[in-house]
């Protein structure tokens, strides 16, 4: 079995991040979905990390760079630091495919400096080509019934 790369052209989501993570106020970075830690290592060493994932082996990989924080196995869709009295100046929400559940859940319970500054990585298109689904930004979840279907949603995520 092939393992699933981590980044699909990393140096443009560092290139994009740049210029505004320079502008952040003082405070931690949340990296929801922080896979190996790449993206983290690169750009946010100098702060505070809390990150979580999913995958066992992606979260034994990242904690292993000794980041200042914490990085935990956990769904991200489900804010995992509500433990935490921590003000978050930045959140890089770098999905595989849909990082709005997480964003709510972080919204809804996290600290944040003011200004905070949030990224985003909308993998959805990833989604309807891996797993022939898509989800609304509401949550609802819809199977696409063929390849007509498939390939309309694809094309037309933006538009939709």
């Amino acid at each position: 079995m092939t393992e699933q790369i981590q980044h699909v052209d990393i140096h443009r989501k560092l290139l994009l991040r740049r210029p505004l993570y320079a502008k952040a106020p003082p405070g931690s970075i949340y990296v929801p979905f922080i896979g190996d830690g790449d993206i983290a290592d690169s750009l946010y060493r100098d702060r505070t990390i809390y990150g979580a994932d999913i995958d066992p082996v992606r979260v034994a990989t990242t904690a292993g760079r000794g980041f200042a924080g914490e990085i935990r196995l956990a769904d991200c869709d489900t804010y995992p630091f509500g433990d935490l009295d921590e003000a978050f100046a930045v959140a890089d929400f770098d999905s595989y495919s849909y990082p709005y559940a997480a964003f709510r859940s972080f919204w809804g319970k996290a600290e944040k400096t003011d200004p905070f500054i949030c990224f985003f990585t909308d993998g959805q298109r990833q989604g309807v080509k891996r797993s022939s689904t898509y989800i609304d930004p509401d949550g609802a979840k819809h199977m696409l019934a063929d390849l007509i279907e498939k390939r309309q949603s694809y094309n037309f995520y933006w538009a939709r």
